[in-house]
């Protein structure tokens, strides 16, 4: 950024001089005792030399405008680029991540479901002798 402030300082102190020499000619030129064929052949060759100046500060100006396009082009590509880079990272890390949870959730899924049934396989065993004792005491 301060690139461009520093190219735009230079471009108006250029900008500044060539706009203050051709007033400067054209002034000089308008006091001095001149013909007047003498005189607009210099006003033309002062109005020659000042578009020509404008038109290459015209054409700095465009192209500097164009390297800063670029520059940003380049710099958002590259940004967006490491975005969908980091972006794609973070993703096949909660996949990741998901998969060994669910992984690990269905093992204690497994495991509370295996002690279930040892669980309801105890009860059962519990109550036929708690069934069986009672008979046997009742005879």
């Amino acid at each position: 950024m301060s690139e461009a402030v520093g190219t735009n300082n230079k471009g108006g102190l250029l900008l500044g001089l060539v706009i203050g020499g051709a007033v400067g000619a054209i002034t000089s030129l308008l006091l001095a005792p001149k013909a007047g064929s003498e005189l607009r052949e210099d006003l033309s060759n002062t109005y020659r030399t000042f578009n020509d100046k404008t038109s290459q500060l015209a054409s700095a100006v465009g192209q500097k405008t164009q390297d800063i396009v670029s520059t940003v082009s380049d710099k958002t590509q590259d940004i967006a680029s490491a975005v969908n880079e980091k972006t794609q990272e973070v993703a096949s890390a909660v996949s990741e991540k998901t998969k060994d949870m669910a992984a690990s959730v269905s093992h204690q899924a497994s495991e509370a479901a295996d002690k279930a049934k040892e669980s309801k396989q105890l009860v059962a065993e519990s109550l036929q002798a708690a069934k069986t004792n009672y008979q046997n005491n009742q005879h």
